[in-house]
């Protein structure tokens, strides 16, 4: 009896790179749509209160970097393994199991919000601890208490959208985002700087707008899996009837992924807070950086998920070749996209910042920095689709700890050495971030390379 080669021929190379960027883009689309529509949000808010006042982009960078985006993304992470076991119950056609996984859920999605919007409400207290004067404080914890009224409404939605992906209706997250960024832009044109009768509230108008978006999507996303008459069969309206012991296994796939995340976003909100720490001008420009990372991260993102299911589907064909390719093909497709992103934005810096702030002293800071952020940008997408493609070999924390001695060991401790130890300032900071990503990504490929070749080695020996 003869055995598959070990190196691949040209022919099944061929064959199955095709069959992967198909897939790929078939899964990824709808997901990244989706988040790139969350991004989209963020991006108006920082661009609209830019253009109002200086002042006022430093206090909303501030309040979102330096707490509600932390606590957000560790929300998101606990319920991160609901798309996974929608998915699992709906490909064994067990509907009424995946329904129960979407109701099961809706309590933790509430309790979780309400514990973070707990967390977030002495917010003046936490960032007088992280070094931040007392205007800043007062400003920023203003802003945070508003915005935190709102994780609830998001984490609802998440709730729904991820499950809405596990059955194959991705699509239906990223129409309630378009409609979302309709209701935010009218929001904040009219909050922001007082028009239609409303009162001019800066920042705040920005805040409120968020808190009031966030709970538009989540009503919209209930009514949707609630009375859509396609979603029956699914049982939503049926209680779930189970215990906590008997969906433990979830939630521990959560709290990998929330550690995870939290990491990174730890990182990015300490960057945040040395950059107060420099001054007004470098906290309102990293809120400009950060929006230009951001949208290709929520593009990886929706790629690394769809990476991890084909690495999985190959792996339980106990294929060791095809799930390495399969990873290899991720990464690729990401670093193609974001790249040529990379390159329109390089290209067209000046007018892009100019979206987001008219202070030319923000621009000035900026532009001549492009290389550093823009490089950054592309190993922050890489390394985000590799620890996806790690979660697809069933590595629930060594994408954690990767990550976990990336950001917090390698990125804070040379970002604050070359920005506030050698006074190198913004670009000080924005090294420290690029060398973070890059060695993230390096572990993670490493990782990665080790666990193909065991795949691969494994099945060589069980062909014998």
């Amino acid at each position: 009896m003869s055995s598959a080669p070990i190196i691949p021929d040209q022919h099944w190379l061929k064959a199955r790179l095709k069959r992967h960027v198909r897939e790929l883009v078939r899964l990824a689309v709808p997901a990244v749509m989706m988040r790139v529509g969350l991004m989209a949000v963020a991006m108006v808010d920082t661009a609209m209160v830019g253009h109002y006042a200086t002042q006022h982009l430093a206090w909303l960078n501030l309040a979102n970097q330096s707490v509600i985006m932390f606590t957000l993304v560790i929300g998101i992470g606990l319920l991160s393994g609901i798309v996974i076991y929608t998915a699992n119950a709906y490909g064994q056609a067990d509907f009424r199991g995946a329904g129960k996984v979407w109701r099961r859920t809706l309590p933790f999605s509430v309790l979780t919000g309400g514990i973070l919007l707990a967390v977030c409400w002495p917010a003046e207290f936490w960032l007088i601890k992280l070094g931040q004067t007392p205007e800043n404080a007062a400003a920023g914890g203003d802003l945070v208490r508003i915005l935190a009224l709102g994780l609830p409404g998001h984490l609802l939605f998440v709730n729904c959208t991820m499950f809405l992906e596990g059955i194959r209706r991705g699509k239906i997250g990223f129409y309630l985002m378009v409609g979302a960024n309709i209701v935010n832009l009218a929001l904040n044109y009219a909050l922001i700087f007082g028009h239609w009768g409303a009162p001019e509230l800066g920042a705040e108008g920005s805040a409120w707008a968020s808190t009031g978006v966030r709970w538009f999507m989540a009503i919209s996303a209930l009514a949707y899996v609630w009375n859509a008459k396609s979603l029956r069969k699914f049982r939503v309206r049926d209680p779930h009837n189970q215990r906590l012991s008997e969906w433990r296994d979830q939630r521990q796939m959560g709290y990998a992924s929330g550690v995870s995340l939290a990491a990174e976003v730890l990182a990015f909100s300490a960057l945040a807070i040395f950059a107060g720490w420099i001054g007004t001008i470098p906290l309102a420009a990293f809120g400009v950086v950060y929006q230009v990372l951001g949208l290709p991260l929520m593009m990886s993102i929706g790629i690394g998920v769809a990476t991890s299911v084909r690495v999985g589907i190959a792996l339980s064909r106990r294929d060791g070749r095809d799930a390495q390719l399969a990873g290899f093909t991720g990464m690729g497709v990401t670093f193609l996209i974001v790249s040529l992103l990379a390159i329109a934005i390089f290209g067209f810096t000046e007018t892009l910042m100019n979206i987001f702030t008219n202070d030319a002293r923000i621009v000035d800071l900026l532009v001549p920095l492009a290389a550093i952020y823009i490089i950054g940008m592309i190993f922050d997408a890489l390394q985000m689709v590799a620890s996806m493609v790690l979660r697809g070999y069933k590595e629930t924390w060594w994408p954690t700890y990767l990550q976990g001695v990336a950001f917090v060991f390698v990125m804070l401790p040379t970002s604050y050495y070359l920005g506030i130890h050698l006074e190198r300032g913004f670009r000080g900071l924005m090294e420290g971030l690029l060398a973070g990503v890059i060695v993230s990504f390096i572990l993670q490929l490493l990782r990665f390379l080790y666990l193909a070749k065991l795949e691969i080695s494994l099945r060589a020996e069980r062909a014998k």
